[in-house]
């Protein structure tokens, strides 16, 4: 295994913060790019990869789940109108600048996400980071 200097340490620490701001992407070309050179990643930068790629996956999910109920409960009559007014105001209504409500608490975690990996810190979702602390055993 090679030595790891401050630059490295830096260049991990950035790419787990692009991993975040990128929803994965950047941290599936890293492990690409890792495997490619056969370098092994530090448990810092593997956790904030997983755990961005695991995050952009539970929020793909969850916005999926999300419309398929709407989707259900809006043939229901009284309950439908009530589902429609509450699924516009929660993701397409602008709150601050343009971002709804919905999309300010996704650029909000992801920006708390990215800011602590930045900083060399391993940032905690209550489920998310459980099941990645779950494989990891860091």
């Amino acid at each position: 295994m090679k030595s790891r200097g401050i630059g490295f340490a830096l260049i991990e620490r950035i790419i787990a913060a692009l991993s975040y701001l990128t929803f994965g992407i950047a941290g599936v070309i890293w492990i690409i790019v890792c495997y490619i050179a056969k370098n092994t990643m530090s448990p810092f930068c593997s956790y904030n990869v997983y755990q961005s790629i695991f995050f952009a996956f539970f929020l793909y999910i969850l916005t999926l789940v999300c419309e398929i109920a709407a989707g259900l409960l809006s043939a229901v009559p009284f309950l439908g109108e009530i589902v429609n007014k509450f699924a516009i105001f929660f993701t397409q209504t602008p709150i601050f600048f343009t971002y709804s409500l919905w999309g300010l608490i996704i650029f909000v975690l992801t920006c708390y996400l990215a800011i602590f990996a930045f900083f060399g810190r391993y940032p905690y979702l209550p489920f998310i980071s459980d099941v990645i602390n779950s494989g990891f055993r860091r």
